[in-house]
């Protein structure tokens, strides 16, 4: 049949050599070991981010991708105008790397130097692409965007394309320019559409996509939002690879919750959620970690509480012991 094809042994046996000496599909450490076991960022990939206004998603996003360049190198492709102007990304980029705002209402205590923004500058550029728009008659189309990442990559290489986010981009247009107004026939063309071509150009592309509700519990509390509270909800969570939601309980805490709700495939993700906190000052994410308040790091170490939990378990056991069971 005219552009598929039947696998044959022939030409799938050294693939699947390939495969096995490879290992099956998995992603990046993004320094955190307890999102490690929910989460990796993969090449292909897909990852679809959602919740509410002021929850935290740009930033958590952002900080993950920072994240993959730190430790890794990956370069990034990123349309964010939900962000703000591209000074305003830098500005949230170069913060996270230094440690010092660009707030002037720590002028006297912990305000960003042209001496350190000198030291980050050159290396956020390289490693963030950032798309500017300077005619505001235009708006990206999904298609193109995709495409334009892909163009990126065999010039000057390039790792994941960003959007941030989902209601920026010029909608219910195909990939051919014809009008498609049913957000459910729109969605299954063009996530179809960025799901091959990530696959075939070995990209990771993320989006986040604002939510239909913000309902709140019996309590008041927000409640998170899940990939089916978006626009078009079935086709995001049928199309959809990696599905996470950003979640603040009370709008003012640092206490976020990163809920996993979709993980394809199983060895790159799996349904969870972990808990993060903000440190608006350094403006970087952090876990608990047995008291210890502990940032990103390269090295994947397990978590004290787990260490503890295994040491106590061990205790008053003998590996040598018989105890007649095969294990």
């Amino acid at each position: 049949m005219q552009g598929f094809n039947i696998a044959t042994y022939q030409d799938t046996r050294d693939e699947i050599m390939k495969y096995r000496d490879k290992g099956a599909l998995r992603g990046i450490y993004l320094g955190y070991p307890l999102f490690h076991e929910n989460y990796t960022m993969s090449l292909p990939g897909c990852t679809d981010w959602t919740g509410v206004p002021q929850s935290g998603k740009s930033e958590f996003v952002l900080e993950m991708l920072l994240n993959a360049s730190l430790f890794q190198d990956w370069k990034h492709l990123m349309y964010v105008p939900d962000i703000g102007r591209k000074e305003v990304v830098i500005a949230k980029l170069i913060h996270k790397l230094s440690g010092k705002t660009f707030d002037k209402r720590y002028i006297n205590s912990n305000y960003i130097t042209e001496e350190e923004i000198e030291k980050h500058l050159h290396w956020v550029m390289e490693h963030f692409l950032i798309v500017t728009r300077n005619d505001t008659k235009n708006k990206l189309t999904p298609y193109s965007f995709w495409d334009w990442a892909v163009r990126i990559k065999k010039e000057q290489g390039l790792h994941t394309a960003t959007i941030d986010s989902w209601k920026d981009m010029k909608r219910y247009v195909g990939r051919d320019g014809e009008s498609i107004q049913r957000d459910d026939l729109y969605l299954e063309d063009v996530l179809e559409y960025r799901n091959a071509l990530s696959e075939e150009h070995n990209l990771h592309f993320h989006i986040i996509i604002h939510p239909l509700k913000t309902e709140k519990d019996v309590n008041g509390k927000r409640k998170p939002p899940h990939p089916y509270d978006l626009k078009g909800g079935t086709t995001w969570f049928d199309s959809g690879k990696c599905m996470h939601t950003v979640h603040r309980v009370d709008g003012t805490a640092n206490e976020v919750i990163i809920y996993t709700y979709k993980a394809k495939p199983e060895t790159v993700a799996k349904q969870g959620e972990v808990t993060f906190f903000y440190d608006s000052k350094l403006s970087r994410y952090y876990w608990d970690n047995a008291g210890i308040k502990t940032f990103a790091n390269h090295i994947n170490e397990k978590p004290k509480a787990l260490l503890i939990a295994e040491e106590q378990s061990s205790i008053g056991f003998d590996d040598n012991d018989s105890d007649g069971f095969p294990f």
